[in-house]
């Protein structure tokens, strides 16, 4: 009798066992069918594929050796400026040692149709230091000439302190410009320099992804070129911080960029950032003399720019 009873016992353990084995191997199987999607590269590659975006850009690989960038505001020096000595179409001004005003006496033309090559070759020989420079963009909204200051052989992006800004007029004729630039502060300290070492920058598709998940990116678009540059990371009381910086450019025109220390996208709208240059020229030139003639043809042309800007913008709204 005994023995029944543990026979019994035995089957009903069984059953037991058998019952919990299927139900975990059901949760397992359920568990596999409402996973997560995977995360991996190759899965983001397909979520582009998905919503049709393309990248026809050759990717370059990060450079280890970029890190941070500690840069001052430079003062001009007679040897600078002895680029002025040698050209007689330009009239021009040195603000606060740091900040040259020029005007061109007659206009210089810019083709409708050139390329960045020509707009390169035109402006850099009227221009000093002409090396130190690149071609950014031409703002059509306001009709000016971008050209970053280079820093180790990248483009360093909308920074006030390093850059020049040519105004055209309506004929597309190089009418002023205004220029600034960075110099290398003292050598960085040692917190400095291992900060600079502990970071290593990020591939391009990361900044791609970053995007992505940030929904800059829409359906269709296309990835058309992407470099790597420099971006104010922080301003310091005596110095500027600056960041490398993946520059990605979507449909040949719109430009992204993505912090390459830290995958965080950083704000940049060449409009805005041209309004607070304009404002900031203002703000110098009325400290000239009033009887400068470069005061009273640069003023008006700066002040009709901001009034058609803000004009714009209240339209937008």
């Amino acid at each position: 009798m005994q023995w029944k009873q543990i026979k019994t016992l035995f089957i009903l353990c069984f059953l037991i066992l058998d019952v919990y084995l299927l139900l975990m191997l059901f949760n397992q199987t359920s568990e596999t069918e409402f996973a997560l999607p995977d995360t991996s590269e190759s899965t983001f590659e397909q979520q582009l594929e998905a919503e049709d975006i393309s990248i026809s850009a050759d990717l370059p690989a990060a450079n280890a050796s970029e890190s941070y960038l500690y840069l001052n505001q430079k003062s001009f020096t007679d040897e600078d400026l002895a680029f002025f000595d040698n050209v007689d179409n330009q009239t021009s001004e040195v603000i606060n040692g740091n900040f040259i005003l020029s005007v061109f006496e007659d206009p210089v033309s810019i083709p409708k149709d050139a390329d960045s090559k020509l707009i390169n070759d035109i402006v850099k020989g009227n221009i000093p230091l002409s090396t130190q420079y690149t071609f950014g963009s031409w703002n059509s909204e306001m009709n000016v000439l971008l050209f970053f200051q280079q820093k180790n052989d990248l483009p360093i992006y909308y920074n006030q302190n390093g850059i020049v800004l040519v105004y055209l007029n309506n004929d597309n004729e190089m009418i002023f410009y205004t220029q600034t630039m960075l110099e290398d502060s003292q050598p960085p300290s040692e917190e400095q320099t291992e900060e600079q070492t502990s970071i290593e920058p990020i591939e391009p598709m990361t900044a791609i992804r970053a995007l992505f998940d940030g929904n800059r990116l829409e359906n269709g678009d296309e990835i058309t070129d992407v470099n790597m540059g420099l971006h104010t990371r922080f301003p310091l009381e005596s110095e500027q911080v600056f960041s490398p910086t993946w520059t990605i450019t979507v449909n040949e025109k719109q430009n992204f960029h993505v912090n390459a220390l830290e995958n965080l996208i950083v704000s940049s709208n060449e409009r805005t950032f041209l309004t607070g240059a304009i404002t900031s020229t203002i703000e110098k030139i009325q400290n000239l003399d009033d009887d400068n003639e470069m005061k009273g043809f640069v003023l008006p042309h700066l002040n009709e720019l901001l009034s058609a800007n803000q004009q714009s913008e209240s339209e937008i709204e």
